[in-house]
């Protein structure tokens, strides 16, 4: 084979693999088209709406803590744009209130959507955290649900967010999860969740929010697939490269301030206000979990 000849056959290689590619790419974007106009055949919760002031207070408490409803929603919960992952996603969380999205879902279908991240046509909601929610006992849903329905109504409307075709290359590969109600299993029999109290047993379901930045093992790393403009969660494990050496004072100084044992200020993407928000027992419950799992070395997550 002479030079010419060779370099044709190169060429021609190359191109049948980017044609490949390509296919392949179409044919995963395609797949996630089709996956999000899914109808998801979920039964409503049997929420309903409650006036009561200490139900409310509790719904108020779980949307401006764990429930991360107020950091993706906003302070009126009226809807808010978020981050713009580069060439991923584009983040815009709708209006809750009547005077958005709200307004057109009954208490159940809002429950639906909370639990098993499901629209009111039944399609999945994109890059709600489920999982983090799906363990709500019925009165904490309740809760959320009555404080939801309490707030005055936002006039205006947020555009859906945005999934760019890499964030859905990503999920199709089982990297990135983009549709929520995919995240979570609705037949599953539901756990028995204790009372708040300062136990690893109720830090274990409040850890679940963790879980999405700093994987399931709560080690840290890189997130696949998140561009190299995001941070780098760290470990949470008792590991020597994770919590290891800190005290349960320390732990708690950072969820109260923000601030590292060492000075330093978490990072900005680091939900803080959120953590902050949420009360003792609830931060002495999630260092009580984090002392109880097996160290695991950064990275592993």
């Amino acid at each position: 084979m002479n030079a010419k000849t060779a370099m044709k056959w190169i060429g021609g290689s190359l191109l049948t693999i980017v044609g490949l590619v390509l296919l392949v790419a179409v044919i995963q974007i395609v797949r996630f088209d089709r996956a999000a106009r899914t109808i998801h055949d979920v039964p409503l919760p049997a929420i309903t709406a409650s006036s009561d002031s200490a139900v409310i207070a509790r719904g108020r408490h779980l949307a401006e803590s764990f429930g991360g409803c107020v950091a993706c929603h906003g302070a009126t919960l009226g809807g808010k744009l978020g981050d713009d992952i580069e060439n991923i996603l584009v983040i815009r969380a709708p209006n809750l209130t009547r005077g958005g999205r709200g307004a057109l879902y009954s208490d159940g279908q809002l429950a639906r959507a909370i639990r098993y991240g499901v629209r009111m046509d039944g399609t999945s909601l994109v890059f709600m955290p489920t999982p983090e929610h799906n363990w709500w006992p019925d009165e904490d849903l309740t809760a959320i649900v009555s404080y939801i329905r309490s707030l005055p109504a936002v006039e205006g409307a947020m555009e859906p967010p945005e999934v760019r075709p890499l964030g859905k290359l990503l999920h199709e590969f089982g990297v990135f999860e983009m549709l929520s109600a995919e995240t979570v299993d609705p037949d599953a029999a539901r756990e028995a969740v204790p009372a708040p109290e300062p136990t690893a047993r109720y830090g274990a379901f409040l850890a679940r929010g963790c879980v999405g930045c700093h994987g399931e093992r709560l080690s840290g790393g890189r997130i696949p697939g998140a561009p190299s403009t995001l941070p780098i969660p760290r470990n949470l494990t008792p590991h020597e490269t994770g919590l290891g050496n800190w005290t349960e004072e320390q732990f708690m100084s950072v969820l109260n301030t923000g601030i590292r044992p060492d000075g330093r200020r978490l990072d900005p993407f680091m939900p803080i206000a959120t953590v902050q928000s949420a009360n003792e027992t609830e931060k002495r419950a999630l260092w009580a979990y984090l002392r109880s799992i097996e160290p695991i070395a950064f990275g592993n997550r």
